[in-house]
């Protein structure tokens, strides 16, 4: 698949990378639309320090293309959008109302910080049942990822 990805620290480029495939809660998502914060332009002038070849992006809506064996509220075909942070929800910081912090400092920030993100053919969720939500029909993929 082609990604997005800051290659060093003021260099980005697209590069071939595999789709990524689900652990059993998470899912993965076909991207439809994504869109740029100013963070990403942080993250590629050095923000989070040197990443290699790490995917951009994390917002995002699309289509699950797979879930793992034990997410229970979504499957494949679903129209979903995620967002910018997708913590781990049994840690005890998320537990405690601090979803950001999951893990550790900014540790619930997982896309093009400590992961792929999301400008991808596909990108992986983790925590699916928690960091997706369907799109009703009568919202558009644009509209969505707003």
């Amino acid at each position: 698949m082609k990604a997005f990805v800051m290659k060093e620290i003021g260099r980005v480029g697209f590069m071939e990378k595999p789709v990524p495939q689900p652990g059993p809660g998470d899912a993965v998502v076909r991207t439809t639309r994504a869109l740029i914060c100013t963070s990403d332009s942080h993250t590629v002038q050095g923000g989070i320090g040197p990443r290699e070849n790490l995917t951009l992006g994390h917002e995002a809506v699309g289509i699950v293309h797979a879930v793992g064996s034990e997410v229970k509220d979504f499957q494949p075909g679903d129209r979903v959008l995620v967002g910018a942070i997708t913590p781990d929800w049994g840690d005890p910081a998320s537990q405690n109302g601090y979803p950001s912090q999951s893990g550790g400092p900014l540790g619930g920030f997982k896309f093009a910080n400590s992961k792929d993100g999301v400008f991808a053919d596909y990108f992986h969720v983790n925590d699916a049942d928690a960091n997706l939500a369907k799109i009703p029909d009568s919202i558009s993929d644009e509209a969505a990822v707003y």
